[in-house]
């Protein structure tokens, strides 16, 4: 459901987020957020982390800890000797 949220702009660009609207996103102080100009319209995005994003996707494989350690150090050695 979309929800209107007013802002202001202050001093030197800054927009402050309201608490409510970090939480419902998981925003945290120092996180990044991806701006989006399209049209009349600026876009806010949470950029979410690889290990967020691997957590709230869908599983296509399994894969022990052990069976990725050796494909880790096989890749190395193929890059790196």
């Amino acid at each position: 459901m979309a929800r209107r949220v007013k802002l202001r702009v202050g001093r030197n660009g800054l927009v402050y987020l309201p608490v409510k609207v970090r939480r419902q996103l998981g925003i945290e102080e120092g996180g990044k957020l991806i701006l989006v100009v399209e049209d009349d319209k600026l876009i806010l995005l949470p950029e979410k982390s690889i290990f967020k994003l691997g957590a709230e996707s869908r599983k296509i494989s399994e894969i022990s800890v052990e069976e990725f350690e050796r494909e880790s150090e096989a890749m190395q050695v193929e890059r790196y000797g």
